[in-house]
């Protein structure tokens, strides 16, 4: 287990997992769990915000400082999770049945990092506590728990806690096993000469121990991530992130490269969008405009295949999802053009698009030389056209992580029932990593056929909302329509690694979290800059998380709800009429 600075990116990946698990942002976890390699545990992670959604916190913080308080802290932590997993997860599986496959993959996945152990890492763990959860693992593979000792099967056995125990139920049976089984005391005499032991060996065991659940305190301050990670070193003693240029940028960009695909953009048009989009609140950022054209960057990159193969596989789910309610998702396109055509039917106009020939279009006149598109002309379709265009813009962040199977389907509804009614459209996902803001365009104005390309979606890392929306602005000035429509389907939950840049001018004397209430504002600062540009703004919140009073800050009364995929082709229909009607 590798220690991490209070301000990496690791810590902060671990607590946006806790933290859309528990539903709340508004609240320090006092544990987070990390792989061997360093990075964030999601499933344990996960576990510990159902902890913090499902029982009382001011028991359970009372509890855990009864913990921390005690000589055997570390094995009691271990102890004590092996217990608040078993009723966490029973709580939270009636409303996520992923859970069970999640878990049997944690399981798994415990078994395969053991494999690779050296004997001094054998050595180093702690016995008592690895063999409980070796124990807990086997039994969610369906095995035999192996457990030989009479008194650790008994311990083993006291600590499968069940769904129906209250918070202080939980708090009064573990202080009974630890006193039965370890004469526990939370206020032993001996505590600060055994704290000092502790502070200096805890670093060499840690840090070999297989995939541990930690104390937010025991990650010490000014400890380097690994290169290459998309860690931020920290400044000892501080929270603030030194500057992009202090990390290795080139690591970082081959690993975007090689994650989503091929720049859409020359080095040095790009270099003039970020100095334009990058400033502000996101001058520590970057932007990434890919149309996921795979890239070859040659040599061994573990972590870039590891993702490809998780995207491929995810591609896979997405396309078995869609085909299992084929039916019912042909109906709902059916439902939902028919209802867009009939608002249309008041607002038809002649629509002009990039072509071949015509009227030079002078904007797109650079994609010529460095994109070989010869579409620079403006050219008129002599039918009739609403003049509006479309642009379908999908959250791909680890917080819908649960959701992308129903958002990949609900992504190809709305596309394929705007392109059936020929208004030009354009599909796009975003989500941030590693500094990096990443806009993947499946589907461009003009291009048939491109709505296939959602069942690409796969969602990873971080939402910087307010930058998302910058570059969303930018792609759609090639809309061939007067009239722009942006659609966002969203969490309105925006939360991102890098913070806020310290502005004395906004109160930020040291920077700030891009989260909660600074998220927002930011977010919803760049609607309005948006709306002010002439483009309309709307929201689609799909999933139970989301967050509907953020929304209402974020987009005013320009969203709807859905919580079902049946809910899908109504809502967005209204939603979509009432935006058209909004265009006389």
């Amino acid at each position: 287990m590798k220690q991490t600075d209070s301000g990496s990116s690791p810590k902060r990946r671990a607590q946006n997992i806790v933290w859309t698990a528990a539903r709340e942002y508004r609240f320090t976890p006092v544990f987070l769990a990390f792989l061997p390699d360093g990075e964030p545990d999601f499933y344990m992670n996960s576990i510990i915000g159902y902890v913090h959604k499902w029982y009382d916190t001011t028991i359970m913080d009372r509890l855990f400082q009864f913990i921390e308080n005690s000589l055997l802290k570390e094995t009691y932590d271990g102890l004590l999770w092996i217990a608040l997993e078993n009723c966490a997860y029973e709580k939270e599986l009636p409303l996520r049945p992923v859970l069970e496959e999640l878990r049997r993959e944690h399981a798994e996945n415990f078994f395969l990092q053991e494999q690779n152990k050296s004997r001094q890492q054998w050595m180093a763990q702690n016995s008592l506590v690895y063999a409980l959860e070796a124990a807990k693992w086997r039994m969610v593979l369906g095995k035999d728990p192996g457990l030989l000792n009479p008194w650790e099967k008994k311990l083993f056995q006291e600590l499968q806690f069940h769904s129906n125990m209250d918070t202080r139920e939980i708090e009064s049976k573990i202080l009974d096993i630890f006193s039965r089984y370890f004469h526990f005391r939370s206020n032993s005499r001996l505590k600060l000469l055994y704290q000092d032991f502790r502070r200096r060996i805890s670093s060499r065991i840690l840090k070999r121990l297989p995939s541990r659940i930690l104390r937010t305190e025991d990650l010490t301050a000014g400890r380097a991530m690994r290169q290459g990670d998309g860690g931020r070193l920290a400044q000892k003693g501080s929270r603030l992130p030194l500057s992009p240029k202090s990390r290795s940028l080139e690591a970082d960009a081959l690993y975007v490269e090689g994650c989503f695909g091929l720049p859409m953009y020359p080095r040095l048009e790009m270099n003039r969008l970020e100095d334009s989009l990058c400033r502000d609140n996101h001058l520590s950022c970057r932007l990434y405009f890919t149309n996921g054209e795979k890239a070859d960057i040659g040599g061994n990159h573990p972590l870039v295949e590891k993702f490809q193969r998780e995207a491929a596989a995810q591609k896979q789910k997405n396309k078995t999802y869609y085909e299992s309610r084929r039916n019912f998702c042909q109906n709902s396109i059916h439902k939902l053009s028919r209802q867009i055509k009939n608002a249309m039917l008041v607002y038809p106009q002649p629509l002009q698009i990039p072509g071949r020939s015509g009227l030079l279009f002078p904007s797109r006149v650079w994609k010529a030389q460095y994109l070989e598109d010869e579409r620079i002309f403006q050219d008129t379709i002599p039918e009739e056209q609403p003049d509006f265009s479309v642009s379908l813009m999908l959250d791909a962040s680890a917080s819908r992580l649960d959701s992308q199977e129903s958002i990949a389907s609900q992504g190809y509804i709305i596309a394929k029932s705007l392109s059936l009614c020929n208004i030009p459209l354009q599909v796009f996902s975003f989500l941030s990593l590693r500094g990096y803001t990443v806009l993947r365009l499946f589907s461009n104005y003009g291009e048939e056929g491109g709505e296939e390309k959602i069942f690409d979606y796969c969602a990873a890392g971080w939402n910087r909302d307010g930058l998302a929306l910058r570059g969303a602005g930018h792609l759609m000035e090639d809309s061939p329509a007067k009239n722009r429509i942006l659609i966002l389907l969203t969490d309105a939950s925006p939360n991102d690694d890098v913070r806020l840049p310290q502005s004395l001018e906004k109160g930020r004397p040291l920077g700030q979290d891009y989260s909660g209430e600074p998220a927002i504002e930011d977010t919803a600062r760049e609607v309005a800059r948006l709306r002010k540009d002439g483009i309309r703004v709307m929201a689609i919140l799909n999933g139970s998380s989301a967050d509907t009073q953020a929304a209402v800050r974020i987009y005013g009364k320009d969203f709807v709800r859905i919580e079902k995929i049946q809910q899908l082709s109504q809502a967005v229909g209204l939603l979509i009429q009432k935006q058209i009607q909004g265009l006389h």
